[in-house]
């Protein structure tokens, strides 16, 4: 299993998403199915990249501090 960090592009801000997946492509079409269940409607997404992909066995994560996410 992977633990993936996108960022997706939604009007005028990024929003962070993490997925745990087995592949990149099942990774892909669970951040628009996550992104669906969470705004109800699946938002507009002008962008969407990858960040990080790392590989997870019993523990792992990541660090999403939106001021230094925000500067890039």
């Amino acid at each position: 299993m992977f633990l993936y960090r996108f960022e997706a592009q939604i009007e005028n801000r990024t929003v962070p998403v993490v997925i745990l997946a087995n592949d990149d492509e099942k990774a892909f079409k669970l951040v628009d199915t996550e992104l669906e269940k969470f705004y109800v409607k699946k938002p507009d997404v002008q962008d969407l990249r990858m960040y990080e992909k790392k590989r997870v066995s019993q523990s792992g994560g990541f660090v999403l501090d939106i001021e230094v996410l925000s500067k890039r």
